[in-house]
């Protein structure tokens, strides 16, 4: 099966939405995924890079989506990545989700939607409810509006506003905001595993949705046990990413 990236030029600044083209119809795909022969061996330089940077003290996976990334909506609504990752991370693993501050409209406000769902343990509800707004239904144009799809989920406008209040808010915010200009994603959704690597997922299994989900778990869940330390070498495409 033909294997295609799908560019899609949303951007209001230098970041990339991408997310490789999975059969148009998914739900015949396990199949397929099953008689898959066996998993390419890992490597750097083709399923992820390696960072230029002090790794994380704790084993820890970064996400960086947008809700203004349509890959990013099909990433997590239709091929649900996020949660195989998550259930394919060793128990002692922290998994973070962050929103880009400044990718399309309201990029600042639905960061602080985000913090916000996250504080109050609401993060799915609200994912599903921003995604389908703004990528299918295209209604949300101001703040008001952000503050309208959390009042259909039982918060209303005042709840909303003192959560922003909260001293838990403004850490998250703030680790938010570190993580960005730190790990500089060049792309979303992207994920980085210890702040030492990243999976590219363009060197991934795109044969069907099934197994790029599953390899991105699989590399994901190998990088987090492996040594920070390693030497790399002539890996100057890997330098360039991170620098964008």
């Amino acid at each position: 099966m033909k294997k295609t990236l799908i560019a899609i030029g949303v951007l209001l600044s230098s970041i990339t939405c991408f997310a490789q083209e999975a059969p148009a119809d998914t739900k015949n795909n396990t199949t397929t995924a099953s008689t898959a022969p066996q998993a390419a061996p890992i490597e750097l330089d083709k399923q992820y890079f390696a960072l230029p940077l002090e790794p994380s003290p704790d084993k820890e996976v970064v996400e960086f989506f947008s809700f203004n990334c349509p890959s990013c909506f099909k990433f997590e609504s239709e091929y649900h990545a996020p949660d195989a990752i998550a259930k394919a991370l060793p128990k002692d693993t922290k998994f973070r989700r962050y929103h880009l501050e400044d990718f399309g409209p309201l990029a600042k406000e639905l960061a602080e939607a985000w913090a916000v769902a996250n504080i109050l343990g609401i993060e799915d509800k609200v994912s599903d409810a921003l995604y389908k707004a703004i990528q299918t239904e295209r209604k949300i144009k101001t703040a008001d509006d952000i503050k309208a799809v959390f009042a259909d989920l039982g918060v209303d406008a005042e709840k909303f506003d003192k959560t922003k209040q909260n001293f838990l808010f403004k850490a998250f915010m703030a680790q938010q905001s570190d993580a960005i200009k730190q790990l500089r994603p060049g792309s979303i959704p992207t994920v980085f595993v210890n702040r030492k690597f990243f999976v590219n997922s363009r060197g991934l299994n795109t044969d069907n949705s099934t197994d790029y989900v599953n390899d991105y778990a699989r590399v994901t869940a190998y990088l987090v046990d492996l040594d920070p330390n390693i030497k790399i070498e002539n890996n100057k495409e890997t330098e360039g990413e991170a620098k964008k």
